[in-house]
């Protein structure tokens, strides 16, 4: 982790002052500290001079004898042009002169601004204008639609070049005076940051070329700067890909992270999620969404309502019944669940019911159903759209009357249960298509939770990762394992047909299978092959949209198959760039900085990348051997 001024040294926050260094200045003196100068390098005939300009005020060229800067050429007018200097800028301007007056080899109309290093030429007289002056940039503050299309276009170089890009959300709290503000922030932001108002006391930085670990001390620099004016401000610091590979999800990331920062303190979007223990399992919650659904279910677990779970297969349907059960008034009672897709026709009444001996061929001692031994605590029907017409019928006087008639019994049985459904069908279109029951469908979702996909909840998705990683590593007993920033794009682009229970199950086979430290996307590229660019499709009745896949550089072979001709070009360029930077650390010893310039790279970049490519470890064991 740098430090302060180590991101002082390695990123121009602060911009240094041009001296002026001249000969011109022999015998004149070197401007006073602090004072900008302007003056005009005079060639004229077979000499040349130099006319100092003021450093407020105009100066007028011509032939005549009152003229500040008088030209000996017949051919130039007596007033032939001025140049005005005020702010710390300068411009010219023609006065009307007969053979006109050209900057830059360009006839002169009107005022023109005047650089360093601009070419004026006056009928034979040639004069080149120089400042010492510095002006300062003017920055633009963005409002959110225009940032969001500027992190669009940085995002995008990003992942094309593989560089970081980290978004900051400033929460600024009391501000002693706006007016001060926008030039403290200025004192410690580059020209390349972008910054956006979002709100009355809310600020997003973007800011190109910063990663995961500058952005924590990137923030510290902010709030230093902002110490005065608004000494209850706070950060957020989300970075790409770490953290997200679309802008959505990192100015969301960003401003979450900022919620959980105390004043003065920097909080990062990886650290800023909370974990929720349900019936032993520990469970990451960082999506907003999801945020809201387990305060939705905490509020209904406190009534016996029947809830309808719904979503995809894998989103972790059975995770919120269980916390419905488990933050309820009958945690101490069981919960009892049943796969009514895992049910035949000729089964499902009997589990459900229960029966008698004699009741059936086979039944030869009475069992209590499904409903009964749930007395007290929770039923969950997972798969309750695969329930037959007359299975649903059956159910639905049940849950009507609380009483329960096993099979073979004539008498009834009063029941204390709270039933959870769940389903990934749209039950409001199979009631629409007649294939469920609306009456059942009404009592079934007196609450109603809807999981969203993990394509949608994409800030989970690097922190899921991460979490499922390391515990499997753990169950493993190996040394956890890293995801590369590479990996983490191609995770970002992939579909995830099978959600959380897919991106699990990649996670276990990655710690058995790969014995690397470093996860890269050549590990997991057939695994995620089919899913990179799924088609608009239908899945139980859910209508979902395509997935971007965006530019990963992934490539995977069929098994089977020949090796193709061709490869990605970047997949190419990788592999080049990663085996000439292990060549140099080994010429090298593990000495990163003489690697570095042995292939012409930056420092900076050569360590980002040694990372990125798993080659930190190699070195030093070759330092240390």
């Amino acid at each position: 982790m740098k430090n302060s001024d180590d991101l002082h040294r390695t990123l121009p926050w602060d911009e240094s002052t041009i001296n002026v260094d001249s000969p011109t200045w022999a015998g004149r003196g070197t401007p006073p500290p602090g004072k900008d100068r302007f003056y005009l390098l005079v060639f004229e005939r077979d000499s040349s001079s130099l006319f100092e300009l003021p450093a407020s005020g105009e100066a007028v060229i011509g032939r005549a004898e009152t003229s500040d800067l008088r030209l000996r050429d017949s051919s130039v007018s007596r007033a032939h042009a001025k140049i005005i200097v005020s702010g710390g800028a300068a411009q010219l301007a023609d006065l009307g002169s007969q053979n006109g007056t050209r900057l830059n080899g360009e006839r002169l109309v009107g005022a023109r601004p005047l650089a360093t290093g601009d070419v004026v030429s006056i009928c034979s007289t040639t004069l080149v204008y120089h400042s010492s002056a510095r002006p300062t940039p003017t920055r633009q503050v963005l409002d959110l639609v225009q940032l969001r299309q500027r992190a669009e276009e940085e995002l995008e170089r990003s992942l094309r070049y593989d560089r970081p890009l980290t978004v900051m959300a400033l929460a600024l709290g009391t501000i002693a005076d706006r007016t001060g503000l926008s030039q403290a922030m200025g004192s410690c932001l580059r020209l390349i940051d972008v910054v956006g108002l979002v709100g009355a006391d809310q600020v997003l930085i973007l800011m190109p070329e910063v990663g995961a670990e500058e952005a924590t001390a990137a923030g510290r620099l902010v709030l230093g700067a902002l110490g005065q004016l608004a000494p209850a401000a706070r950060a957020g610091v989300a970075t790409c890909p770490v953290d997200g590979c679309e802008v959505d999800t990192l100015l969301s990331s960003a401003r979450a992270a900022v919620v959980d920062a105390q004043p003065g303190r920097v909080a990062s979007s990886t650290r800023s999620f909370r974990t929720l223990e349900i019936a032993g399992r520990h469970i990451v919650v960082a999506d907003a969404a999801m945020s809201r659904l387990f305060t939705l279910i905490e509020r209904l677990a406190s009534s016996d309502m029947p809830v309808l779970v719904c979503g995809e297969p894998g989103t972790g349907k059975e995770i919120c019944a269980t916390a419905l059960h488990e933050w309820s008034r009958r945690r101490e009672r069981p919960l009892v669940t049943l796969n009514c897709a895992a049910l035949q026709e000729t089964l499902v009444e009997s589990e459900l019911f229960g029966y008698e001996r004699g009741a059936f061929t086979g039944a030869a001692g009475s069992k209590p159903g499904l409903l009964e031994r749930g007395q007290g605590g929770t039923v969950l029907l997972d798969e309750v759209g695969e329930l037959s017409a007359t299975a649903q019928a059956k159910l639905l006087r049940v849950l009507e009357a609380k009483k329960v008639q096993r099979l073979g019994d004539v008498r009834e049985r009063e029941i204390d249960i709270r039933v959870v459904a769940a389903t990934n069908r749209n039950l409001e279109v199979e009631v629409r298509d007649g294939r469920f029951r609306q009456d059942l469908f009404f009592r079934l979702s007196g609450g109603m939770l809807w999981i969203p996909p993990l394509r949608d909840r994409r800030r989970e998705l690097s922190i899921l990762a991460q979490t499922f990683l390391a515990e499997a590593c753990a169950h493993e007993g190996r040394e956890p394992m890293a995801i590369s920033d590479a990996t983490m794009r191609a995770l970002a682009a992939y579909g995830w047909p099978g959600n959380i229970r897919e991106l699990k199950n990649l996670m276990d086979y990655v710690a058995a299978a790969v014995p690397e430290p470093m996860l890269e996307p050549s590990h997991v590229a057939a695994r995620l092959a089919g899913g990179q660019t799924p088609a608009t499709r239908d899945l139980d009745g859910w209508a979902l949209e395509p997935v971007d896949a965006g530019d990963t550089g992934v490539f995977a072979v069929p098994d089977g198959a020949p090796p193709p001709k061709f490869r990605p070009i970047d997949e190419e360029v990788r592999e080049l760039e990663r085996a000439r930077m292990a060549a140099a650390l080994e010429e090298t010893a593990g000495n990163q900085t003489r690697a570095a310039a042995l292939i012409n790279m930056p420092l900076r970049t050569f360590q980002t990348k040694v990372k990125q490519y798993g080659l930190a470890s190699a070195g030093e064991g070759r330092r240390k051997g």
